[in-house]
């Protein structure tokens, strides 16, 4: 089908899937014409229906709308879906479009538990379809040139030590749709370490490779009530608002890393990578790896700015990876993953991170949960292969995962 458009549904119209609208702006506006947004699905139809309208916009023709993924895969309207729902209904919506017979680019992390995303890899397999993870960070070009310098090029040597630090005083306002289902465990699996941290778990194995054991103390130190939670009702705030964890890699990388929302008076915002021959501070969100960019400084005290290192791994691609890695021109995250998954689509060609290495992303973040409940370091080829999952047990349960 390398002739022909994917048509291609966005599945959940909530508050990520606006960037993905971006994504499809950029990769029209580069002159990608592989896909078309071919249906918008939503059980609120009126979100459905804005996204729709927005879409339409940009291609010139509106996607059909629905409400139900049956609705969705019944009218086949759809080869391709980007789903972009909850973390708590990843595995009943992927499961069914990937049974229906479309490739599925599903958001991170890749299921709510181990089980979750398991049961979600084993229907892609099944059923022979293309599961990609849409995990922008590590796509994006300034995240791919730090890791270009600090593990192809090792412009700072051998990292050692890694310090990550984000402290400050600002609770989440749980009065807003947008935070009202990240305070429940049964809805997110967790707090931030499974939101943005699942995207500095997978740049720590996009940059340091397979990791050992983790240590960590996950707390909750604001129960505040929450109303009108989506599925659940009332319910207090569960996910934690502080950690401390440290990450060893077989390599022989240690990462420190630390995070409180609830913490008055002074702040911490610091992000170092420390080698044996110089540092490199990540620039920007520090749980969103390198999004921005990283700057060295060298013993002896020369310095390389984000620009230059971005310039110079720019330079160091034939014209022939630069497609590869960067599919139509575009360098934003969400639009090279979109990009990425439509030309596997189209030509059969493999995506970067598949489900398994989404599993193995989200296995770092679950791997803190599960020291933290046990009261010691966790083995992270334990949690990946769930010899370890009693955090995860009440949340399977009550999804009914892995229940036959």
């Amino acid at each position: 089908m390398s002739g022909s458009k994917v048509k291609l549904a966005l599945v959940g119209c909530g508050y990520i899937s606006a960037g993905h609208i971006r994504g499809y702006r950029n990769l029209f506006e580069h002159g990608c014409d592989a896909f078309e947004i071919s249906a918008c699905c939503d059980v609120s139809k009126d979100a459905a229906e804005a996204c729709a309208a927005q879409i339409g916009e940009l291609q010139g023709s509106k996607p059909a709308v629905f409400d139900s993924v049956e609705g969705l895969t019944a009218a086949g309207a759809a080869e391709a879906a980007d789903v972009c729902v909850p973390h708590c209904f990843h595995h009943s919506v992927a499961i069914p479009l990937l049974e229906a017979g479309l490739h599925v680019l599903l958001e991170k992390p890749l299921g709510i538990t181990m089980a979750a995303g398991r049961a979600i890899i084993a229907a892609a397999e099944k059923h022979g379809r293309i599961l990609s993870t849409a995990e922008n960070i590590r796509r994006g070009l300034s995240a791919r040139a730090a890791r270009w310098a600090l593990s192809e090029e090792k412009m700072i040597g051998d990292v050692r030590h890694v310090d990550v630090q984000m402290i400050s005083h600002g609770q989440f306002d749980y009065s807003k749709p947008l935070f009202k289902w990240r305070g429940v465990k049964l809805l997110t699996g967790g707090g931030m370490i499974m939101d943005s941290g699942a995207h500095f778990t997978d740049m720590m194995l996009y940059l340091f490779g397979e990791p050992d054991t983790v240590w960590a103390e996950v707390r909750t130190l604001e129960a505040i009530a929450i109303e009108d939670v989506p599925v659940v009702g009332r319910a207090a705030a569960d996910v934690e608002d502080e950690w401390l964890a440290v990450l060893k890699f077989r390599c022989g990388t240690r990462v420190l890393w630390a995070y409180n929302r609830v913490q008055p008076g002074s702040s911490l915002n610091t992000g170092y990578y420390y080698g044996t021959r110089g540092t490199m501070e990540c620039l920007g969100n520090k749980f969103h790896a390198f999004q921005d960019g990283g700057r060295i400084v060298l013993d002896g005290g020369a310095e390389h700015s984000r620009e230059w290192i971005e310039e110079q791994y720019r330079a160091s691609l034939s014209a022939d990876r630069r497609e590869a890695l960067f599919p139509w021109g575009v360098t934003e995250g969400i639009a090279v993953e979109i990009g990425e998954f439509v030309r596997a689509v189209r030509t059969g060609a493999k995506v970067e991170m598949d489900g398994r290495a989404g599993q193995r992303a989200k296995a770092l973040s679950i791997a803190c949960y599960e020291s933290s409940l046990a009261g010691e370091p966790a083995s992270y080829a334990d949690v990946l292969e769930g010899r370890i999952d009693a955090y995860q047990r009440p949340i399977n349960e009550y999804w009914g995962i892995g229940v036959t």
